[in-house]
């Protein structure tokens, strides 16, 4: 013992001597745990010291859907957590229905049910105010935000500068209960709102984009030219309605069709087991007679039987697995006319889109689409939507004028062109003046055409040889992170966003308080500017 306390002693004076003799002495080091980092991947480097540590005053983002929400700290590529706001997440403490009913929950309801009433269990808002309770919104959101914070963000709701994704589609009564839960139950000094397109096309670092997002509720296309908004179209073909479609025709599998007329536009599979299955085996189908030399149309799945998931199986045709997606999308067999302007196909919707913008937006825009939300992720959608495009444009150009006399005065142009390509048996008398003939009515022979020089681009690539010349006027697809991993990119720049709304004017006023000046300056919140200092405050898109 008297050894071990000499000893102990050493050490302390040991480690309590500086300098070079202390440099000089080298201890067995103990084992110890190290010190815990944080798990956020950062946009900055890794070389820097402190790109894996959370900084205190680090904005807080939070991306609300009508059926998921995800929320994470700035500076992340991702988010740390989703949050969903179906039964199973609503659950109270004691309810073990989800692991009692098995992984894919109830595969087979006990009796049909209607399918809005199928799906709207799993949503938090509806588009259509009228149908909402905006009481019952106020607290998911609150339960969801408080769930968020407890058991994955980890600190204190209101200490930290809050950021909120939104769609800008987004009715007034919704955006007013999400603010008024947001500020009447925590104490947040200001929430910044951040568009989903904008923050959809920073992501994938461009300034300029088509940013078509395939959502829950609608599918939107929205034209981005240098961060703005310029115009947004949409449609109700959707996710839901696709989910819709599949739970119907999961229906009709599991019954063999023995179902009757009462219960046709009736589900009778569970909405866990429907959206598992549009998840994994969902896939659109090809252009119509373009070879894909593919077997998998032939193909005969076999997937979890509704009636008992756990033990039997059923076969289903690949291809069925595919009707939903081609029907609800895409639409096909139906004119254009018939369409009402909000339940346009998917290629209807992007090419009207392009067709609503000026010709030099279009043709920065249509180089730069970017395919966003749930149903991005069903193979060859994408392919598909582009290739339809593109038989658009060839079919109708550039040009809103449609109708069957039009298409007779281009017939009648056409002839009268082909017309005057053949040559004539006559020959052609002199000209009295002695010029030479005219070759107006000649074709042109391509080889002897002078292209048209334009002067002052000349001049301008002579000047900027080093810039690189922008891609326009062809249809391409650009990937992105997400609007979550934009929103983070942007409020790591610390610049003041244009929609920041402070609690007390609108614990004060409301939504009605806001101005519909959009072109109110935005300061950099590095030159020392508060939230204060701003008199007035906008909804810039959202008025």
């Amino acid at each position: 013992m008297a050894s071990d306390t000499s000893s102990m002693g050493a050490s302390k004076r040991t480690s309590a001597t500086p300098g070079l003799r202390n440099s000089q002495i080298t201890r067995p080091v103990s084992p110890h745990t190290p010190q815990p980092r944080s798990g956020n991947p950062s946009f900055a480097s890794s070389t820097s010291p402190s790109s894996s540590f959370r900084s205190e005053d680090d904005a807080i983002i939070f991306e609300i859907g009508a059926r998921w929400l995800r929320a994470g700290f700035e500076g992340s590529s991702a988010p740390m957590c989703v949050v969903g706001f179906g039964p199973e997440d609503s659950r109270r403490a004691g309810d073990y229905r989800g692991w009692i009913e098995g992984s894919i929950g109830a595969a087979r309801l006990p009796q049909p049910v209607d399918m809005e009433e199928w799906t709207q269990a799993y949503e938090l808002w509806r588009l259509d105010s009228r149908e909402v309770d905006l009481g019952l919104v106020e607290d998911k959101i609150e339960r969801a935000i408080r769930e968020t914070y407890n058991q994955f963000l980890l600190t204190d709701a209101g200490t930290s500068r809050l950021v909120l994704v939104l769609p800008s589609l987004m009715p007034h009564p919704l955006l007013s209960s999400l603010l008024s839960t947001l500020f009447s139950r925590w104490r947040f000094q200001s929430v910044t709102l951040l568009s989903g397109a904008t923050m959809s096309a920073t992501a994938a670092g461009l300034r300029s984009a088509l940013v078509v997002d395939l959502g829950w509720a609608e599918a939107t296309a929205t034209a981005i030219y240098e961060y703005r908004e310029m115009t947004t179209k949409r449609t109700t073909r959707s996710m839901k309605h696709l989910m819709q479609e599949m739970g119907l025709l999961l229906t009709g599998l599991a019954s063999d069709g023995n179902h009757d007329t009462e219960t046709a536009d009736k589900i009778s599979v569970g909405f866990a087991y429907c959206e598992e299955v549009v998840s994994r085996f969902a896939w659109c189908k090809p252009q119509t007679g373009e070879d894909t030399n593919l077997d998998e149309p032939d193909r005969i799945l076999s997937i979890p039987s509704p009636a008992n998931p756990e033990e039997e199986y059923m076969d289903v045709p690949f291809s069925r697995l595919a009707d939903p997606v081609e029907k609800v999308l895409f639409a096909p067999g139906v004119p254009e006319h018939e369409f009402d302007d909000e339940e346009k196909s998917l290629p209807l919707l992007v090419y009207n889109t392009l067709l609503s913008l000026f010709p030099d937006a279009r043709g920065t825009c249509m180089s730069r689409i970017v395919f966003v939300g749930g149903g991005s992720r069903i193979p060859g959608l994408r392919q598909r939507v582009l290739k339809e495009v593109s038989l658009l444009i060839d079919r109708h150009g550039w040009s809103p004028i449609r109708g069957k006399a039009l298409e007779r005065q281009r017939q009648r142009l056409e002839e009268l062109r082909l017309s005057a390509r053949k040559p004539s048996n006559e020959p052609e008398s002199p000209k009295s003046n002695g010029d030479a003939p005219s070759t107006d009515d000649e074709p042109a022979d391509p080889s002897k055409e002078v292209p048209e020089i334009d002067f002052v681009e000349q001049k301008l690539r002579r000047q900027n040889k080093d810039i690189p010349v922008p891609i326009q006027g062809v249809l391409r697809e650009i990937e992105s992170l997400g609007p979550w991993a934009g929103a983070s990119l942007t409020t790591s720049l610390k610049i003041r966003g244009m929609v920041e709304i402070e609690r007390e004017k609108f614990l004060q006023h409301g939504l009605a308080g806001a101005t519909r000046d959009v072109d109110h300056p935005v300061p950099d919140r590095r030159s020392g500017l508060k939230s204060g200092d701003r008199s007035s405050w906008t909804l810039a898109g959202w008025a």
